[in-house]
């Protein structure tokens, strides 16, 4: 069986949790100052922002792909992640809440039918498809 083609590899670091600095390797790398979200006046970025930027990000992307690939690239497209840091008040076990916005310019039954397949394409959506506390909610024209 041939191996499947590579196409991109990152590699990110913390070795300081949230109080430090996380960073991308390479040229280009990035380098983000962590922060808990349970302390809003210390600086930094939280982690849930993180995993919302970079599902709103790759979700959003691609839905402008499939958009161009239908010849409707003037079709504007918004993703919004909304991340709840909740616990479960018997278990006290803790988990992410996500509430996710998808705005497509497009009629109702069009643009679900996009998203749904945009879904199954953005690799982060497939990260997050089983997870049990996710909400999708596509906005079409009205």
């Amino acid at each position: 069986m041939a191996e499947d083609q590579l196409l991109y590899t990152t590699r990110v670091h913390n070795d300081e949790g949230l109080k430090g600095t996380a960073w991308v390797e390479g040229p280009y790398g990035l380098r983000v100052e962590t922060s808990s979200p349970l302390k809003a006046d210390e600086p930094g970025t939280n982690p849930e922002q993180l995993i919302a930027l970079s599902w709103a990000t790759c979700l959003n992307a691609t839905i402008e792909i499939a958009l161009k690939e239908r010849g409707q690239s003037d079709v504007k497209s918004e993703v919004v992640v909304e991340v709840n840091y909740k616990k479960n008040i018997e278990t006290t076990i803790t988990y992410f809440d996500f509430k996710v916005d998808v705005f497509v310019d497009l009629p109702q039954a069009e643009a679900e039918a996009l998203v749904t397949a945009a879904e199954k394409r953005c690799p982060v959506s497939q990260i997050m498809d089983n997870y049990a506390y996710t909400s999708l909610l596509v906005h079409g024209q009205k």
